[in-house]
Formats: structure tokens, C-alpha cells, sequence
């Protein structure tokens, strides 16, 4: 809740998608964001196909916006490869790699079997996100270096 000239106002979290385009944009843009005042999203389960705003897109890819947004105020979207900056205990450098996942109702970053709060207060400030798992699976070696 926020509170503005004496009156409550919820906040709620934007509603977005987001998918990796198959045939390129006429802007050239890879990804495509459904709009956050219509969407149109159709998702077909039986033969694994996906629209957003009427433009096919790879249906894996097809992701949902967390209304998080890293250090660069980019926004973070399940799917993405996020890096997260940090002091450990004993006030040295670390750095944790990993995809943007959503599990029992929290929003996570998993490399392989490890995981950590995507949204923790001290860590998100320091978040960058480097990539996505469509484009860079590579970016995962990288935990803890």
C-alpha cells in the first residue's frame, strides 16, 4: 500500500508477456511485449502455439513479467539470466548467476539444484539482468564466478 494525500492507493503489479518473436519485427525487434493496457496473448496448449498482439511467437519462450526491474531499471521477466551482486558474511564479493523462475508462489533465481530470492532488499538493487535462456543458456555456467 502507498499512502498519498490522505488516501490509500493499492498498488498492484502490471500484468505483462512477453515472447521471442518467429518471424522478425518490421522494427527488427527479437521479443515482443504484450501491451499493458490490452492484451492480447492466445495460447493454444493442444498444438503448442503462441500470438502476443497477433505476431507468433516460440511458445517456450512465452514468459510473464516479474514487476521487478534490475539495478538499470530493465525489466525482469521469467526466463531471464539474472546476476546478482552481493557481501557475503564476511564482507567479501559474491555473485550468484541463474534463471528467473516462478515456484511456489516466489519468483526465483535456480542454477542448477541452487536457488535464492530473486526479490531479497538487499540483493535486487544489485541485480543486472545479462541475458535470457532462449538466446544465452550459456550465461548459466557462470554461478558464483
Amino acid at each position: 500500500m502507498v499512502l498519498g494525500e490522505n488516501k490509500e492507493v493499492e498498488r498492484m503489479r502490471k500484468i505483462k508477456c512477453r515472447g521471442l518473436v518467429i518471424e522478425p519485427l518490421a522494427s527488427g525487434e527479437k521479443w515482443i511485449t504484450s501491451y499493458e493496457e490490452y492484451h492480447e496473448v492466445y495460447l493454444n496448449y493442444a498444438e503448442c502455439s503462441a500470438y502476443i498482439n497477433g505476431h507468433a511467437v516460440v511458445w517456450e519462450s512465452v514468459s510473464e513479467y516479474t514487476g521487478l526491474k534490475d539495478k538499470n531499471g530493465k525489466e525482469i521477466y521469467e526466463g531471464d539470466i539474472v546476476q546478482q551482486n552481493y557481501k557475503d558474511v564476511y564482507n567479501q564479493n559474491q555473485a550468484f548467476v541463474g534463471e528467473v523462475v516462478y515456484s511456489d508462489c516466489v519468483y526465483w533465481l535456480k542454477n542448477d539444484d541452487d536457488y535464492t530470492f530473486l526479490y531479497d532488499e538487499h540483493r535486487i538493487y544489485n541485480s543486472i539482468v545479462i541475458g535470457n535462456i532462449y538466446e544465452n543458456p550459456e550465461l548459466l555456467g557462470g554461478a558464483g564466478e
